[in-house]
């Protein structure tokens, strides 16, 4: 999909690089380009690690609870779906124009793309979109366990040192009560040295815990799909997911399938038939299909949403008759090749 992409951009500034050579009056010829829509799916998802505690065997025993991890596990789950649209040039659509007294090409205006944008008006600079796969930062490992009595550490017995961190845990708990009750010698000066404190209890007492009863880490991640559609989609495959494995390509079959369907309406519009004319025919503008994009799974859809999709629509000719008239601005939407206004 990147590939085809790259080869239309390729395509089209070629043309561009072409036509430039000059006229028998001295000006050059124009080569642009009408939009194609592309449609970049970022799919978040949740990834779930789950391992098991270095003492979970003991969890029972020490601290009173059967509900542990005991085995190492991933699992992913699918958490929201977003889409994103770039226009790129359209090589079906790319044409050449020629200089008239009514209609001079110093005066198109046409993109960093090639995609034409108007006539005597500015554009915006657009803003590159990269897709990229996006990861929450790891987490560093530490190692939680308090420095233990020698009684525990020589003892040579898991079970052993399981039952000294245990009793580490009851003594943060302990004294996590003793500053709540005010039941302690010495309080913290303040509110702020309180609330540092309690946290840090907290956070000992929860690293501690983690090594009976396991540990589960979340991370999110986002994948992009890029899409340049050329016909109506129904019920296409866009990707898998595998609870296992994550994101799989829409052949894997060890995931369930999400389906994305692209179905433009119908439009009234008579357009101007360009088959079988020269291309320097003259200035093109696109009558963009409005379009419903769905995705989702077999039961529930997930996203919804409409579009104007150029390379659904119908192509247009600009009379010539606009242009007669002295400072005439005439704006094309680079996105979709909407003709917008006319002034």
């Amino acid at each position: 999909m990147k590939k085809l992409l790259f080869l239309s951009i390729v395509l089209t500034f070629s043309l561009l690089a072409k036509s430039q050579a000059p006229l028998a009056d001295g000006e050059s010829a124009v080569v642009y380009s009408l939009p194609k829509m592309v449609f970049l799916i970022e799919v978040e998802t949740e990834k779930t690690t789950q391992k098991p505690g270095q003492f979970y065997r003991y969890s029972e025993r020490y601290l009173g609870t059967n509900k542990v991890i005991t085995e190492e596990k991933t699992s992913f789950q699918l958490k929201n779906i977003t889409v994103k649209t770039v226009a790129i040039p359209d090589p079906a659509r790319t044409y050449s124009l020629i200089p008239t007294a009514t209609l001079q090409t110093s005066h198109l205006t046409i993109n960093s793309k090639g995609i034409l944008c108007g006539i005597n008006v500015s554009y915006e600079t657009e803003r590159a979109y990269l897709p990229t796969i996006q990861l929450s930062k790891p987490t560093v490992k530490t190692n939680p366990i308090l420095p233990l009595g020698e009684e525990y550490m020589m003892a040579g017995s898991e079970a052993k040192l399981a039952e000294g961190v245990a009793k580490q845990i009851y003594r943060i708990r302990e004294s996590r009560l003793g500053l709540l009750t005010a039941d302690v010698e010495k309080m913290p000066a303040d509110g702020d040295s309180f609330k540092t404190m309690l946290n840090g209890l907290d956070k000992q007492e929860k690293e501690l815990t983690e090594l009976f009863v396991g540990k589960s880490t979340v991370e999110t991640q986002t994948q992009t799909i890029s899409i340049t559609p050329a016909k109506t989609l129904k019920e296409q495959v866009l990707f898998r997911l595998s609870a296992l494995k994550g994101i799989v390509e829409a052949d894997d079959l060890s995931g369930a399938p999400y389906y994305i369907n692209l179905i433009p309406e119908n439009t009234t519009v008579t357009a101007t038939d360009t088959k079988g004319k020269s291309e320097k025919a003259g200035l093109y503008s696109v009558v963009p299909a409005f379009t419903l994009l769905t995705i989702g799974d077999v039961t529930n859809t997930l996203y919804s949403n409409n579009y104007f999709v150029p390379q659904f629509g119908k192509t247009v000719s600009i009379p010539e008759s606009f242009f007669k008239q002295t400072h005439v601005k005439v704006k094309i939407d680079p996105q979709n090749g909407r003709l917008l206004s006319i002034e």
